[in-house]
């Protein structure tokens, strides 16, 4: 079973490494983890609202490429306040034995076991809730 989440993490963690520049993102935002030197950027298009387009980059570990990966799978069609509270789900989930926001997240199960890595994977989705709008869009 274990094989599967490795699995599963690592086929996360190759989607955000795959991610395209944006031309003309709308909203941005990056977080930093001092403690182990992960960075998250993430550039989102946002349109009438909505987010139609995502671009992550990530400088870490496969934990957090994963966790990134998962938010670009998921953020497309999302608001904002959408991105919060999938934050604050995540969160929960991965900290406080909470239910997975959904069944694709039980792959980050293993994680809540090494609590220091819970960081990694928690940074893409906490830059997304704190995304500010470009000032050159």
């Amino acid at each position: 079973m274990q094989d599967i989440y490795r699995g599963q993490i690592l086929e996360l963690a190759k989607s955000a490494r795959l991610s395209e520049p944006l031309d003309k993102p709308t909203h941005s935002a990056e977080k930093n983890n001092p403690i182990c030197g992960d960075k998250v950027t993430i550039d989102m298009v946002i349109k009438n609202e909505v987010v139609s387009d995502v671009h992550l980059f990530v400088r870490g570990c496969a934990l957090c490429e994963a966790g990134a990966g998962m938010l670009g799978e998921t953020a497309i069609g999302k608001n904002l306040d959408d991105l919060k509270k999938l934050t604050n789900k995540m969160d929960n989930y991965l900290n406080n034995n909470e239910s997975a926001p959904d069944n694709a997240y039980l792959c980050f199960e293993p994680v809540k076991k090494i609590k220091n890595r819970i960081t990694c994977v928690l940074l893409a989705f906490q830059a997304a809730s704190e995304l500010t709008p470009n000032k050159r869009s």
